[in-house]
């Protein structure tokens, strides 16, 4: 087995590791370092230290040192986060909180087995200037982005941190005194260079009032949770960004909400939403890798909506094939970025469900002057200036 598939196979929900065919002391070193690079050191180091395995010490350390520095960075953003809920309480703005700051908090035994990168808040439309507002009176500087610019991601156009901080790698499981940033949403929308699935309609009606941290705030309903994981994991994938942990998040919340579930919900709104292909993707991925309990009429329910074609490429993709999809060096040169934009359309594409969709994707080829790449060489050549 790989690294990735050693990983996945002892995380899962029904762990199922051959004791007869255990890694060497070398293969554990290497385990170690992709569970870092993936975010999966805390839960694989959780379930080591619960089974009589013994590791090799440069190992066994690692991981230990990788749960500590989590630990300590969750509760910083707890923290964190805790301020920015009590702010917006005393302004009347409604948060809902997304993705880790939440499910770390509510869904795992211990916070610390769930890395973080960003604090991902919803804000309902007309309340996001004010909530920016709030943010700027806490003393975090805003970064905007133009929603033509680059990819063309709109559930967020501008992010918040303050000054310091600062990690030595942008990679946040790697680094984890890495920036934790304020990341105001405005809609759960998800594109990519053209692609489009948007899920929001009907969340805010739908929302959970919860206390999290001492503060009031939202998180979205048990249904609308699982179908936001799922489409925001599938994305993870087409944009070439780690998922692994992602796709836990999707067992966990079916783990520990059991009782809240009506799957026939589920179907209803991911086929409002039009998002049946990449809410199937996200729920394959999460049962084939972890063992999620999610039932097999539902997928297959799913998958009917499916082209046979992406339905096989899904299918495709196990724990090694989405680590090579999710894992790529770092953009150094322009012949690369221009290769890895071909790239980004050609997988986008595979998703679009219809003609006019797929040219929808490669026309943003044709706008060269809005990319990334551009405002990159546009700096590069006025510092050469």
């Amino acid at each position: 087995m790989t690294p990735i598939e050693h990983i996945v196979k002892s995380i899962s929900l029904a762990p199922h590791l051959d004791d007869a065919n255990l890694p060497s002391d070398d293969e554990w070193e290497k385990i170690a370092v992709v569970a870092i690079a993936v975010g999966l050191a805390p839960l694989l180091h959780q379930h080591l230290i619960q089974t009589d395995l013994v590791l090799p010490p440069m190992a066994k350390a690692k991981l230990a040192v990788l749960r500590k520095a989590h630990a300590k960075r969750n509760q910083e953003i707890a923290n964190q986060l805790a301020e920015v809920l009590a702010a917006c309480a005393q302004n009347n703005i409604d948060v809902l909180v997304l993705k880790g700051a939440l499910l770390a908090p509510t869904v795992y035994a211990d916070p610390a087995l769930r890395p973080m990168n960003d604090i991902d808040l919803l804000f309902r439309e007309e309340s996001i200037a004010r909530a920016e507002s709030v943010l700027e009176g806490l003393g975090y500087a805003g970064k905007h982005k133009d929603a033509d610019q680059g990819p063309g991601v709109v559930k967020h156009l501008s992010t918040y941190r303050r000054e310091g901080n600062e990690g030595a790698t942008p990679n946040p499981y790697i680094s984890a005194n890495a920036d934790r940033m304020v990341e105001p949403h405005v809609s759960l929308e998800e594109a990519w260079f053209g692609l489009k699935v948007d899920i929001t309609p009907g969340v805010w009606e739908r929302a959970v009032p919860i206390v999290l941290h001492n503060q009031p705030a939202f998180r979205l309903s048990t249904i609308d949770l699982l179908i936001h994981l799922a489409v925001h994991a599938t994305f993870h994938v087409i944009m070439g960004s780690s998922v692994f942990l992602q796709l836990y998040d999707i067992g966990q919340v079916v783990q520990t909400m059991a009782d809240e579930i009506a799957w026939t919900e589920v179907l209803e709104h991911t086929r409002q939403a039009k998002a049946e292909a990449f809410t199937y993707a996200g729920f394959y991925w999460a049962k084939a890798l972890y063992q999620a309990a999610i039932p097999e009429d539902v997928l297959a329910t799913l998958k009917e909506a499916c082209s046979p074609d992406l339905v096989a490429y899904v299918q495709s993709l196990d724990a090694t094939g989405l680590l090579t999809r999710t894992q790529h060096p770092p953009l150094i040169t322009f012949k690369q970025r221009l290769q890895r934009g071909l790239l980004d359309r050609k997988e986008a594409a595979r998703w679009a469900d219809s003609l006019s969709a797929k040219w929808n994707i490669w026309q943003t080829a044709l706008t060269f002057y809005k990319t990334d790449t551009m405002h990159l060489l546009k700096q590069s050549l006025k510092s050469e200036a």
